[in-house]
């Protein structure tokens, strides 16, 4: 069991995680660990215990507790939650209510310590309250047994609350000692964690390993952390969980059209959503209607990128935008934002082709190839093209926020914070007026949060970045 190769490619296996090289320093202490609970005198040896050991047994569960990542929060990125309410929860509920059955089922998939779930509890409660009659069921399923503990504890930390309204902070939250809450005991109440695996799903080749079907499903920035070659069977499971009108949520990295076929795709805000098609019908109806609606009252074009989010920038549709997704403009539109627009519809290759076209004329080509490499798991491609987005305009706080994002792709939370913080430190020095990254959508508002979000600055207090 001293292989740590052969240790990753077991996980990988038994997992579905991609675990690329720069993991080793968390498989280290987990293979150390693994060593410590199963060798003994005379024993087998613990790479043949290990790898016999369903993955729900404790010693892969201390394992899965080392190697995965579970950074997540209350409502994060908030905007994107608004987006699902307008474009989905709410139509769900008025669809529920109209087809009489006031049954609504939904399912985060990989929710680690619960932040997610919960959230949607609390939308749900005001979306629904004390309206008589109703069914609501939210499964929070996770791979990760000491996640899910933590979930049904209910306590965090004040930064996992950091977008929670101040309403909601004094309806759901209690203090519970130096720096932390606990959740409302009637809100946990309406929260079920369930150990799931969504490679042993795949594996097992049968629908009926699938907690399915809801009528929503969140499953946001998981496929990105899985091996490429087995994304598109884990969406096409993930499909599988959504029933007849349903709606499926993902990172809009993670939102390539050919993988959730036949669900339908509809581009609304800052999230991308996926639609099932059936006899019921009716909570589709009242999406498109939604969607329109919330079309109207969208700026045009406006992108969204965050570290951590571990997404190529979305854009927000046009005012004129229809339901599905807007067209891929003509070949005479302004090729830097056809790039992106096939970006945010998931047609990554197209993308990385086109901004290769531009990258010796306009500066923030190589700003969206890096981003779009990134989604696309090609880390040395996005290294590069940020590292040149670097070299050309070393004064642009823009690249230096897209190196940042590469950096947390690649697990460097240390460099990313690094990165920054130097972009918060230029931010400061022109006040914010660069233009580089402005046609891709990229804000000082974006990037001063960004900061915040990692520790880059100070979290209480105005712009300046933390010194390094």
């Amino acid at each position: 069991m001293g292989d740590l190769t052969a240790f990753r490619d077991l996980i990988s296996q038994r997992l579905g995680l991609a675990l690329p090289s720069h993991f080793d320093r968390r498989l280290k202490p987990a293979l150390d660990r693994a060593r410590d609970l199963l060798e003994s005198p005379g024993g087998p040896p613990a790479w043949v215990q290990f790898e016999a050991q369903p993955w729900s047994a404790p010693i892969w569960q201390e394992v899965i507790k080392l190697v995965t990542i579970r950074e997540t929060s209350f409502f994060r990125q908030r905007a994107w939650w608004d987006s699902l309410i307008e474009a989905a929860l709410h139509p769900l509920v008025a669809a529920r209510r109209s087809d009489g059955s006031r049954r609504l089922r939904c399912l985060s998939v990989g929710c680690a310590s619960g932040e997610e779930p919960y959230s949607l509890a609390i939308i749900l409660e005001g979306l629904i309250g004390l309206e008589a009659g109703w069914t609501v069921e939210i499964v929070g399923l996770d791979l990760c047994a000491a996640a899910l503990e933590e979930a049904r504890a209910g306590v965090y930390d004040l930064r996992a609350i950091r977008e929670v309204s101040a309403e909601e902070g004094a309806r759901w939250f209690r203090p519970a000692g130096r720096g932390q809450v606990a959740l409302d005991a009637r809100l946990r109440g309406k929260v079920d964690f369930r150990l799931f695996n969504l490679a042993d799903a795949v594996a097992a080749g049968a629908t009926g390993a699938l907690p399915g079907p809801a009528d929503f499903v969140i499953c946001r920035n998981m496929l990105i952390h899985m091996e490429p070659s087995l994304q598109p069977a884990f969406a096409r499971a993930l499909c599988a969980l959504v029933g007849e009108g349903g709606m499926l949520a993902v990172s809009p990295v993670e939102a390539t059209a050919s993988w959730f076929a036949p669900l339908r795709i509809l581009n609304v805000g800052q999230a991308i959503l996926f639609a099932k098609e059936g006899p019921k019908t009716t909570s589709a109806t009242a999406a498109r209607t939604a969607l329109r609606s919330a079309a109207a009252k969208s700026p045009a074009g406006t992108t969204r990128a965050h570290p951590g989010e571990g997404t190529a920038p979305a854009a927000e549709p046009r005012k004129t935008a229809a339901a599905h997704v807007p067209p891929v403009p003509h070949q005479d539109a302004d090729p830097l934002q056809r790039a992106r627009l096939l970006a945010d519809l998931g047609l990554l290759q197209e993308a990385r082709h086109l901004c290769g076209q531009m990258l010796a004329t306009r500066p923030e080509a190589r700003l969206l190839m890096a981003l779009v490499c990134q989604a696309l798991a090609d880390i040395p491609a996005a290294e590069a093209a940020a590292r040149h987005s670097l070299a050309s305009a070393p004064g642009a706080a823009a690249a230096h926020y897209v190196d940042a994002i590469v950096q947390l792709r690649k697990g460097d939370t240390e460099r990313a914070r690094r990165a920054l913080s130097e972009a918060v430190r230029l931010l400061d020095m022109d006040g914010g007026g660069n233009l580089v990254g402005r046609q891709l959508g990229i804000e000082a508002g974006h990037i001063r949060q960004a900061a915040r979000r990692l520790g880059a600055v100070p979290a209480e207090g105005g712009n300046r970045a933390r010194p390094v």
